[in-house]
């Protein structure tokens, strides 16, 4: 049996987290969610994660606290705010990219693709210079 990649979504909306977890499932991949920063502290420290997508905000922290735990690992961020400022504070923080919620399959599917070559990217180079 194949190992599947594994893709954390740290999320306490339902909807939205329904949805990525379609589409991981859809592209063949091995979702693990949970809904508050130490939950996923937890995950990271004992499973690796191809990527992950994170709530903009937490019950006990924030998507900035999940991009300093994460280091190496694409994260997107899921908000229900569709607007250029909170988008640009994403980035700039260090996050792959940002999908408003609910989550367009469509675009949710662009991102993953995506976030999954960089993040394949990010395996080998660390393999090549170890």
């Amino acid at each position: 049996m194949l190992n599947k990649e594994l893709v954390l979504i740290i999320c306490s909306d339902g909807e939205s987290r329904e949805r990525v977890i379609a589409t991981t499932h859809k592209w063949g991949l091995g979702p693990v969610s949970c809904s508050n920063l130490d939950d996923a502290r937890s995950l990271l420290a004992r499973q690796h994660f191809a990527i992950i997508f994170c709530s903009d905000t937490l019950p006990d922290g924030d998507f900035r606290a999940v991009i300093r735990t994460a280091r190496s690992i694409p994260v997107i961020v899921l908000s229900r705010v569709a607007e250029w400022e909170p988008y640009l504070l994403a980035i700039n923080s260090g996050a792959f990219d940002y999908i408003a919620c609910p989550p367009d399959l469509v675009e949710t599917e662009r991102i993953l693709c995506i976030a999954l070559n960089e993040s394949s990217r990010i395996r080998q180079a660390a393999q090549m210079a170890a």
